[in-house]
């Protein structure tokens, strides 16, 4: 199951400065179905009405998904032909495509791209160039937007009023048929097209308040006209919205197209004509939801797009960034007490080898790497007593000598020592994987030397140059 919360959004006030304050917004929660909420066809399960009232939006509930039902008053519907362009050049061009149809400026409006007017069965979408226009003020988008930024939603949507009513019923074909008998001439198709219209009354606290900044139900102070606002669907993707006085509605209702009335409770005892439906949520929800099915009608394009990041089920990702958080912060701990535990380890084998200098050389002064020194205290006492290192050359040369008795006698052209490392080089073509193997087992180590050849070496004979050293 997952909720939607819709909220209808107050006409934008003319009488009061920016920045503008929402007060008590009527708003209806519903729970829907998992498996019909992203279904564009066929049936849907009804929705469940949880919760529905006016509360100021800090108060409202949260929904995974918020839909926001702009009046109409406030949105301009028209239809204009619309070039093929990117979405960046397009913004820039739509305001020259509405300039001829607004009363004032095309700068400051957002318009929105809806869907095309012009597409016929089995023709590309693509292809199809007059589209729908949504028109609104910018500033005003921009502070309903912001004054619903803190709330809890995964998904939001902003919807023309308009649109959310229910499709105007065409003229019944037997009423036709039954003028044409009658010897009189059957109304053209422009003369029989049908409206949706609902009536809703607004009430104001103040004189100087705008009428929706107050929540309905609250009583107006004696004296003060009625406010009514209409919204009108006349067709598929058109209609709009007028602000009229008590008068001012009477006369309209002379003017009216014939189609469906919908009316609030107020609007019920005070201004519906005879055979009005009652307006109430259901009503809003069952137009906004069919509206849904077609996401270019959504008003929040270009710069009030909601991104990728804000789509995301943060609340179902919830348990395994905490479950990889937990893993990352055990395994830093881990680390860190491996860490500790290895750099005590080698405190104590540096101790231990640090004991073992001082007690063998008790006059060492300063002990600064104790296998170094130990190795060169070693290494004079072998000297002073006449015996010699396996670095040596004597040694280095004897084993080696051991392990190339089996070379010809002209493989061998030099040898040298140098640095206590044996240095011999040998003719090319020489088998040296077999002198490698056997210098192993007579425990040196035989690498060739791929150093730059020294100054000093001028004359040395070409061929490969191999270092020779003990085994360790």
């Amino acid at each position: 199951m997952s909720t939607t919360l819709y909220v209808r959004l107050p006409h934008r006030p003319h009488d009061q400065p920016q920045p503008w304050h929402f007060g008590a917004l009527p708003f209806a929660l519903v729970r829907t179905a998992v498996a019909d909420r992203d279904r564009r066809h066929g049936p849907q399960a009804a929705p469940q009405l949880l919760r529905e009232g006016h509360a100021p939006i800090a108060e409202l509930p949260a929904a995974e998904r918020l839909v926001l039902i702009m009046a109409a008053s406030d949105v301009l519907l028209t239809g204009a032909v619309v070039p093929p362009l990117a979405p960046a050049r397009l913004k820039l061009a739509l305001p020259n495509l509405v300039e001829d149809v607004l009363a004032t400026d095309a700068q400051p409006c957002h318009i929105a791209v809806g869907p095309a007017l012009d597409a016929l069965p089995g023709k590309a979408a693509a292809a199809s160039r007059r589209r729908l226009l949504m028109v609104a003020d910018r500033a005003w988008l921009r502070a309903v937007l912001d004054a619903f930024a803190e709330h809890r939603h995964r998904r939001r949507h902003v919807l023309p009023a308009q649109l959310c009513l229910p499709l105007p019923q065409a003229a019944a074909p037997s009423a036709l048929a039954g003028t044409a008998a009658a010897g009189t001439d059957a109304p053209a198709a422009s003369d029989t097209d049908m409206a949706a219209m609902a009536a809703l009354a607004l009430e104001a606290a103040t004189p100087t308040a705008s009428p929706l900044f107050e929540a309905e139900g609250v009583p107006a102070p004696a004296g003060l006209p009625g406010y009514w606002q209409l919204t009108v669907r006349s067709g598929e993707h058109a209609g709009y919205g007028l602000l009229l006085g008590d008068d001012a509605l009477k006369a309209w209702q002379g003017l009216a197209p014939a189609g469906d009335w919908y009316a609030s409770p107020a609007a019920m005892t005070q201004a519906a004509p005879q055979g009005a439906r009652p307006l109430d949520w259901q009503v809003w929800i069952d137009g906004a939801q069919a509206t849904l099915r077609d996401p270019s009608l959504d008003l929040a394009q270009f710069e009030f797009a909601q991104g990728r990041a804000d789509r995301w089920n943060l609340a179902a990702w919830r348990l395994p960034l905490a479950l990889a958080a937990a893993l990352l912060v055990v395994q830093l701990i881990g680390m860190n007490v491996h860490w500790l535990m290895l750099r005590q380890e080698e405190k104590r084998l540096v101790a231990g080898q640090e004991q073992t200098l001082r007690s063998a050389f008790p006059q060492i002064p300063v002990v600064i790497d104790p296998p170094l020194q130990m190795q060169r205290q070693v290494d004079q006492l072998r000297l002073a007593s006449g015996r010699s290192t396996p670095d040596d050359f004597l040694p280095l040369a004897d084993r080696f000598g051991q392990a190339a008795h089996q070379l010809a006698p002209d493989a061998l052209l030099a040898l040298e020592y140098r640095g206590r490392t044996l240095f011999a080089t040998l003719k090319p073509g020489t088998d040296t994987d077999a002198l490698r193997n056997a210098a192993r087992q007579s425990g040196l180590a035989m690498e060739e030397d791929k150093s730059p050849p020294d100054a000093s070496r001028g004359n040395a004979p070409a061929g490969t140059r191999w270092s020779i050293k003990p085994s360790l």
